[in-house]
C-alpha cells in the first residue's frame, strides 16, 4: 500500500531556519493525526548547530531520507544558484521514491524544485500539493536577480505553465497572493486555491534582567527591533535612516538580527551609530529573550512585491504581542492589517521621518504600546495560531489522498 504524504524541500528537521522547521510542523503534525508521512530533504549543513546527521532517521513518526548536494556559501547569487540546481538534480535521481506516496508537497524555495512532483506526476500518476511562500519568477524581477526573457526564466516560465496546471492544490500564505496567482496563471482555477498563513512556535517570555542583560541593556529600555534576513527583498535603508536619527535619543535602541546580503551594509552603517547593535540570527531561548525585550518590531519590504511574498517574522511579532511597525507598500496586506487592526503602524518604504515619529509615538506612549501588543496577540490566536494552519492542511488532504484518479 502506497504512502500518503511525502514532504519534498531543501531544508527540513533540525534546521532551524523558518523553511526548515514549518514544513516540519506540518508533516509532525499529519503524521500524529492518521496521515502516513515521510520527507525528502537536503543534507544539514549551514543551518544547524551541529555536524553530523544520519542519511535516514524516524523522528515524530516522519520518515526522514536526507540527500546530500553542493551548499556554497548562500551569500552569492551564483552560489545560491548553484545550490538549487545541485539539490534539484539529486532530487531528481531519487525520483523513483516519489512513486510510492499518494501525494507530494513541494515548496517555493527552491524555485526550479517543482520540476520533481511535475515529472511524477507524469511518469506514476502521483498528486502534489504546491505551498508558495515566494511567487517567481515575479519575485525574482522585483529584486532584479532575474531579467525577463532570460534562459533561467524562461526555464521557471515552462515549469510554472506545468506546476499550476497539475497540481491538485495551491497554498498560498495571504489572500493578497492568491488573488495575485489567480490574476497571473491562466491554468490556475480558485477552486484549487487555499490560503493558509504561516505561524510561529516561540516561547512566550516576559522580560526580566536575564534577558536584558543578555543583550547589555538596562532593564525596560525602549527596544527597537528587527529580525529575520536583511536580503534583497528587505528594505533596510528606511530602518536604518531613522536609527541614525534617532541616535542622540538615549531611551532607544536598535536590535537587529538576522542574516542576508545587506546585513554587511548594516553592519556599516551600524559601526558610526552608538544606539545600534548588529548580531547573527537567533534560535530557541535566545529569540525569545531577543522578542521579549523588544518593546516594538519591524517588518519591511522592498516595493513592488506585493503578492509575491509574506515575511514569516511577523508572525513572530504578533504571537510575542509585540506592536508592528511595517515599512511596506501601500496598499500592501501587512500594510493594510496595521493600521485596521490598531497593532502598531504602517509606514510607506522610504519614509524616515514617519518611522521616526512612530517610534518616538511608541516610546512616549507606554499605554498605547501596550494595547497595540495586546491586540497582536488577539489577531494571532485569532488568525495565526498553528492550530488554524494545521486543521486547513489536515482538510486538504483529507481531500487529496486516497484515489489517484
Amino acid at each position: 500500500m502506497n504512502k500518503d504524504i511525502l514532504f519534498l524541500c531543501q531544508f527540513f528537521y533540525p534546521e532551524h531556519v523558518s523553511s526548515a522547521t514549518l514544513p516540519f510542523d506540518t508533516a509532525k503534525y499529519l503524521a500524529a493525526n492518521g496521515f502516513t508521512v515521510d520527507a525528502l530533504v537536503g543534507y544539514p549543513k549551514e543551518y544547524t548547530h551541529g555536524e553530523n546527521f544520519p542519511l535516514d532517521e524516524v523522528t515524530e513518526n516522519v520518515g526522514i531520507h536526507r540527500i546530500k548536494y553542493i551548499e556554497l556559501d548562500r551569500k552569492k547569487t551564483i552560489n545560491r544558484l548553484i545550490n538549487y540546481f545541485s539539490f534539484t538534480g539529486a532530487a531528481l535521481l531519487n525520483i523513483g521514491r516519489l512513486k510510492n506516496y499518494q501525494s507530494v508537497v513541494v515548496y517555493s524555495n527552491p524555485p526550479v524544485l517543482p520540476i520533481v512532483p511535475i515529472l511524477a506526476h507524469k511518469l506514476f500518476k502521483t498528486k502534489f500539493v504546491f505551498v508558495a511562500y515566494d511567487v517567481y519568477p515575479e519575485i525574482a524581477y522585483a529584486s532584479k536577480t532575474l531579467s525577463p526573457g532570460s534562459l533561467i526564466d524562461r526555464v521557471m516560465s515552462r515549469i510554472n505553465h506545468h506546476l499550476y496546471k497539475h497540481a491538485s492544490h495551491i497554498v498560498t500564505l495571504t489572500d493578497e497572493m492568491k488573488e495575485f496567482l489567480l490574476k497571473k496563471r491562466p491554468e490556475l482555477d480558485a477552486d484549487r486555491v487555499t490560503t493558509i498563513a504561516n505561524w510561529a512556535h516561540e516561547k512566550e517570555l516576559k522580560p526580566d534582567h536575564e534577558a536584558y542583560q543578555r543583550f547589555g541593556y538596562a532593564d525596560g529600555l525602549f527596544v527597537v527591533s528587527y529580525f529575520g534576513n536583511m536580503g534583497t527583498c528587505q528594505d533596510v535603508d528606511t530602518m536604518m535612516g531613522a536609527a541614525e536619527q534617532l541616535d542622540g535619543d538615549d531611551r532607544i535602541k536598535f536590535l537587529i538580527v538576522g542574516h542576508g546580503n545587506k546585513k554587511a551594509e548594516v553592519e556599516k552603517r551600524a559601526g558610526k551609530l552608538k544606539n545600534v547593535q548588529v548580531i547573527d540570527f537567533l534560535t530557541g531561548r535566545d529569540f525569545e529573550q531577543a522578542v521579549a525585550v523588544s518593546s516594538c518590531c519591524i517588518v519591511s519590504l522592498e516595493k513592488g512585491l506585493m503578492g509575491t511574498c509574506a515575511p514569516s517574522k511577523y508572525y513572530s511579532y504578533l504571537q510575542g504581542g509585540q506592536p508592528v511597525l511595517a515599512v511596506v507598500e501601500k496598499g500592501s496586506y501587512l500594510y493594510e492589517e496595521v493600521e485596521r487592526e490598531q497593532i502598531g503602524y504602517s509606514i510607506e518604504v522610504g519614509d524616515i521621518l514617519s518611522l521616526k515619529n512612530a517610534i518616538l509615538e511608541l516610546a512616549d506612549n507606554q499605554e498605547d504600546c501596550e494595547a497595540m501588543g495586546q491586540r497582536a496577540k488577539i489577531l494571532y490566536e485569532r488568525e495565526y495560531n498553528m492550530d488554524v494552519a494545521f486543521n486547513k492542511y489536515a482538510n486538504m488532504f483529507s481531500g487529496i489522498v486516497g484515489n489517484r484518479e
